[in-house]
């Protein structure tokens, strides 16, 4: 069963911008200390997103594998004759 979020508890920022991750979310997720965080938000609703960077690049990864896929699958045929043409 996919879990889509839980309510870890709440923080608060202090004088230097420093936000405290409760120590479930930090052991549940896995977050060590000095792991990269990215950090996405929307200003006009007031949310900020925090997500392991490792994440982005497993993302980025499966994107780039999908696009290799179809640029594969809707290669013209109509192509690959004429390179043959121009090899031989």
């Amino acid at each position: 069963m996919m879990q889509h979020g839980k309510f870890y508890g709440s923080t608060v920022m202090g004088e230097r911008g420093q936000v405290v991750i409760p120590v479930e979310a930090r052991e549940e997720i896995g977050i060590e200390p000095g792991e990269k965080l990215v950090v996405l938000g929307n200003k006009r609703r007031g949310v900020v997103i925090l997500f392991k960077s490792d994440v982005m690049t497993r993302f980025a990864d499966m994107m780039f594998r999908k696009a290799r896929f179809f640029e594969e699958m809707f290669s013209s045929p109509l192509e690959d004759s004429e390179q043959g043409k121009t090899k031989g």
